[in-house]
């Protein structure tokens, strides 16, 4: 049994001081470890469920990347680029001058040879336009010339019935006094004052008159006709005859001429006009090649200029490739175990930044793999997916799809990195 003392000196006292100090210690020192294992264990449990329970829980897609479908402006001639007029992030419409593409060695044989058609048929409707002035001159002076014989044959014709009319006159006056001697002769035959020979030598005088008269009758027909027929326009003279058929043969000849000349030039012409169309759009064609510009097809940002200044492409090679803002949209990839929950028509929504709002996104498309073929068609590569894992290939088609071109710009930033989820 202990029996205790009371404190009396000095030195008992510091020894118990001493005893108390060290009896806190060891208890501060116990408390230490203790709290590292609680905040060990507290950690581990965190871990346990951040990685292996939230998963399981969460709707959220492992990957995502922003995504939209790309063009390419091509150079429909070889040739060197002297100006590229586009850079990375520039906003291009349909008809924006992309780049001038020049091509000095374009070949000019067709225009050549229509060159040379045309000045052919400009030589042939010249040649032509000569032959029908002078076959004009040359009908106008037959024309005058046959005119002439024609009006000589006129007053000839005339002349020559005026004569006849005079001739009958006369024939027709020689039997009225031939048929006045005849009755006088009878008078005095019958008195007995002539004998019967005088009277016969009357009435064949009387005879004669009338054969005379008859002749002159006839001929002044014959005269009457003529005038009628000049008067028709016929050659009836005599002496000229030949002549005037000659002139009037070459003045046919000569209008067959010119309406062949007419009906030729007017070909000429015709086709002139369109040889000098095809020419000049051959040569719009040519002037074109020499130095193409070439345009955009579709609006969009440059996403990448793939030919400088003054590289050499051939026909068909690819200058730009162009993004099509207005239908930017994401590539997700989602677990397995998400497959059964997405469809086509599913709802994501997409954050692109930790502050901005979530936009909504309609899926489109559900692939296992992504070829590359699919791929080509957007702007940048999917991103990388497990084995197991699903891309969900979704427009984005909130209101902000109808946003400003300056709105589109900031957000159309393909292969930028966001967070997307399936809408439960």
């Amino acid at each position: 049994m202990r029996v205790s003392r009371p404190i009396s000196s000095s030195s008992d006292a510091a020894l118990c001081v001493r005893a108390l100090g060290g009896r806190r210690s060891r208890q501060r020192g116990a408390f230490v470890p203790k709290l590292a294992g609680y905040a060990l264990l507290a950690f581990v449990l965190w871990l346990m469920i951040s990685t292996l329970v939230a998963p399981l829980l969460s709707a959220q897609a492992t990957r995502a990347v922003l995504q939209a479908p790309v063009g390419l402006v091509t150079s429909p001639i070889s040739g060197v680029v002297t100006q590229m007029a586009v850079h990375s992030r520039d906003a291009v419409v349909p008809g924006s001058l992309v780049a001038t593409v020049r091509n000095p060695t374009v070949s000019q044989e067709i225009l050549t040879t229509l060159t040379t058609q045309r000045l052919a048929l400009q030589s042939q409707l010249s040649q032509l336009g000569n032959q029908f002035k002078a076959d004009s001159q040359e009908m106008r002076a037959v024309g005058q010339q046959a005119q002439v014989h024609r009006q000589a044959s006129l007053a000839q014709t005339w002349d020559s019935w005026e004569i006849a009319q005079r001739q009958r006159d006369v024939a027709h006056s020689v039997v009225a006094e031939q048929e006045n001697k005849v009755r006088t002769s009878e008078a005095l035959l019958k008195e007995g004052a002539i004998s019967e020979q005088v009277m016969n030598a009357a009435e064949a005088q009387l005879s004669t008159a009338r054969a005379n008269a008859a002749v002159a009758e006839q001929a002044f027909a014959g005269q009457a006709q003529t005038v009628a027929s000049a008067g028709q326009g016929a050659f009836v003279g005599t002496g000229g005859s030949n002549l005037f058929q000659t002139l009037t043969s070459r003045r046919e000849a000569l209008r067959n001429s010119i309406d062949r000349a007419r009906q030729d030039g007017t070909a000429i012409v015709q086709q002139l006009k369109q040889i000098s169309q095809l020419e000049e759009d051959e040569r719009h064609r040519v002037e074109k090649l020499a130095a193409y510009q070439v345009t955009a097809t579709q609006p969009g940002l440059v996403h990448t200029v793939l030919m400088p200044e003054g590289a050499y492409v051939t026909a068909g090679a690819s200058l730009v490739r162009v993004t099509d803002c207005s239908r930017l949209g994401v590539v997700a990839v989602f677990p397995a175990r998400l497959a059964k929950r997405l469809s086509i028509g599913s709802v994501l929504d997409v954050k692109i930044g930790e502050n901005t709002a979530a936009m909504p996104a309609r899926v489109e498309q559900l692939l296992p793999v992504a070829s590359d073929a699919l791929q080509s068609t957007y702007s940048v590569p999917f991103p990388y997916a497990e084995q197991g894992s699903i891309y969900a290939v979704a427009r984005i088609e909130d209101g902000q799809s109808q946003q400003s071109a300056a709105r589109q710009q900031s957000i159309c930033v393909p292969g930028k990195v966001v967070s997307a989820s399936l809408r439960t």
